[in-house]
């Protein structure tokens, strides 16, 4: 059994899920906008300057957590088809949206 097909579909939404709930919580702790156009890049390139707040450990946690998500985002292409992938995906990112509004920036849909 390979990584990327010991999890069910389920549980890869549960995967996403948890390290998305976890990048909410240090995105709100440093009072990023994360949903604003560019901001997760510019989190990204290690830009403290769209911060609200200064926490540099949350920072790099959230940083670190974004990279985490691309991964496991591409651990997930790899296990399922391109449409269960992208359908998951949305879920997640739907379902953290209901649960911070417009806190993080972006516009409501």
């Amino acid at each position: 059994m390979t990584d990327t097909d010991r999890y069910t579909p389920e549980e890869w939404e549960t995967r996403l899920a948890e390290i998305d709930l976890e990048i909410v919580r240090q995105a709100v702790i440093c009072k990023v906008k994360l949903f604003d156009p560019g901001v997760v890049e510019r989190v990204l390139a290690n830009d403290t300057q769209v911060c609200g707040a200064q926490h540099p450990v949350a920072f790099e946690t959230l940083r670190a957590l974004l990279v985490m998500h691309y991964a496991e985002g591409q651990h997930l292409a790899q296990a399922l088809s391109p449409e269960q992938a992208g359908a998951i995906a949305h879920e997640v990112r739907d379902a953290l949206r209901r649960r911070v509004g417009n806190q993080l920036g972006g516009a409501a849909r």
